[in-house]
């Protein structure tokens, strides 16, 4: 899949395509997805800005902070590959469906880890499981419309196991199961 961005309020320096939608110019086509029809996706510059830090695959549970803080990054500006790093490949492959299936409803999700509490793990060397509590809030958002809310505020809490194993030296997210505590829209 190739997505196209389209940045609000860039400066005359970002490259661009040439195509603008209500005067917001397009960057370069940035990546190239699993699956799915090529799409313009107009995502703001503030929401492409707001990276997270950089990776840390050290320890399982620094793997997960991770994992969850890139695959939310991915997930507000839908290109799954940016997560990549921080898990395998079934899990990446699980990821991009979940952008696809968005993007087919014309929409991205916002989401934002508000708690998170480690409830326990198991050691192995080279492949353990991580179990967490999680309270989220998420919107979703046009990808026609810069910033246009199309739902929510909602919240979600998940009770959630990883499995993270050990890849060439670093802790990526192999797998997830995630249970609801309530009603995900």
């Amino acid at each position: 899949m190739v997505t196209l961005f389209v940045l609000a309020g860039c400066s005359s320096s970002t490259p661009v395509t040439g195509a603008t939608k209500g005067g917001v110019e397009a960057t370069a086509s940035i990546g190239h997805g699993m699956a799915g029809p090529a799409q313009q996706v107009y995502v703001s510059k503030a929401a492409l800005d707001d990276k997270p830090a950089p990776w840390v695959l050290t320890t399982p549970k620094a793997a997960v902070q991770s994992y969850l803080d890139w695959t939310s990054y991915a997930y507000r500006i839908a290109q799954s590959e940016v997560a990549s790093p921080t898990m395998g490949a079934f899990e990446a492959v699980r990821i991009d469906s979940y952008v696809q299936y968005n993007l087919q409803k014309s929409r991205i999700i916002d989401q934002t880890l508000q708690s998170i509490t480690f409830v326990k793990s198991s050691t192995g060397a080279t492949s353990t499981t991580v179990a967490t509590k999680e309270k989220w809030t998420y919107s979703y958002v046009s990808i026609d419309a810069v910033a246009k809310v199309l739902g929510g505020p909602y919240t979600a809490t998940y009770d959630v196991t990883y499995t993270v194993v050990k890849s060439n030296g670093r802790w990526v997210v192999d797998s997830v199961a995630a249970k609801a505590l309530g009603t995900v829209k």
